[in-house]
């Protein structure tokens, strides 16, 4: 086990990465599970560098609704996305 708060070490040196926040455990994966598929917005914002870009967002029946432009999804994305919390 190594420990370091540099995540761009942690993501090229770990095979698994625990990603903590004020001491409780948000996530552990591999550095491309944890890029690829953030389990929260906390570590969707954590990794990368840049960090990612994240904005608020609803879905509307058939819309996304942004605050830049509504989008419509497609039947897939809508079935996808039903129910979701984030």
């Amino acid at each position: 086990m190594y420990v370091t708060h540099d995540q761009v070490e942690a993501m090229t040196l770990g095979d698994r990465v625990a990603v903590l926040r004020r001491g409780v455990l948000q996530q552990v994966a591999t550095p491309r599970e944890l890029y690829d598929q953030p389990v929260n917005l906390f570590v969707a914002g954590f990794i990368g560098s840049p960090s990612m870009n994240l904005l608020p967002a609803r879905v509307n029946g058939t819309t996304l609704s942004l605050p830049i432009a509504d989008v419509p999804l497609s039947d897939a994305l809508v079935a996808a996305v039903a129910g979701a919390t984030w």
